[in-house]
């Protein structure tokens, strides 16, 4: 049996569950990158080819980001058509994933088919151009002999086709 002093106190405490439900929901704005490269935070510069994310024939998506020197590129190939799904990332250049540290040619670390990932597409709003996913994958350096692990990835950008 309730009684009336029961009724504050449950809208009270149903109050104060809402307010910390709200306060820990992360927040990000309209359109985002960001991504953590071996534990670190990644997002790109602020300048016109820092961030590009492409959309070709339908078929083919590419995602790219730098800061400065230190850049990371997503791909995939699709036959039938960049949808909403599931793509695995184990290979260096058609479906795979890349990360770059430098300009010279050692630094490159690539996806392959041990070191994989996943690159999940969220929406793909074909009216406005715009695309929302995550990604996670490892790269590999042969040269260096070593992995990058690349997790949290999230992303709701604007495309172009071409």
């Amino acid at each position: 049996m309730k009684t009336a002093h029961s009724i504050p106190f449950t809208i009270a405490l149903t109050a104060i569950a809402i307010f910390f439900i709200c306060c820990n929901k992360e927040h990000l704005p309209e359109y985002y990158y960001q991504c953590n490269v071996d534990g670190q935070v990644y997002k790109p510069n602020s300048c016109a080819n820092c961030l590009t994310c492409t959309i070709y024939r339908d078929t083919i998506f590419l995602l790219g980001a730098n800061r400065g020197f230190e850049a990371l590129a997503i791909g995939i190939i699709d036959r039938n058509s960049v949808t909403a799904t599931s793509y695995i990332l184990n290979s260096g250049y058609a479906n795979g994933g890349t990360y770059k540290n430098s300009t010279t040619v050692t630094d490159r670390f690539d996806t392959d088919s041990i070191r994989t990932g996943i690159l999940n597409i969220i929406q793909v709003d074909k009216t406005n151009k715009i695309v929302e996913g995550t990604f996670s994958f490892s790269a590999y350096n042969p040269v260096q002999n070593k992995i990058i692990t690349v997790t949290d990835g999230k992303f709701r950008l604007h495309y172009t086709t071409n």
